[in-house]
């Protein structure tokens, strides 16, 4: 009979290192501005954002600023998921 392994105990987010974050713009018809986001965290892989019913960045004047904002989610996002991450 096959010897049955325990699985390896995931380790838990600590900082900013432990996600992968992709920030971009999109814009739309009228030429407004939205920011693209996902975070997925490294240490187990799951996806933190985008996620159902989630806020999007946006609509912005610009690119750049729709990138900021998508990036201050980014922070505040992961700073959330340190504190009281999902398993």
């Amino acid at each position: 009979m096959p010897e049955k392994r325990p699985k390896p105990a995931m380790r838990r987010p600590t900082t900013a290192e432990d996600y992968e974050v992709f920030c971009g713009e999109q814009i739309d018809g009228a030429g407004r501005y939205y920011g693209l986001l996902r975070i997925r965290r490294k240490t187990d892989g799951r996806l933190i954002y985008p996620f159902d019913g989630c806020p999007r960045p946006g609509p912005c004047a610009t690119g750049p600023l729709a990138r900021q904002q998508a990036l201050t989610l980014a922070d505040e996002l992961i700073r959330a998921d340190i504190a009281t991450p999902e398993g």
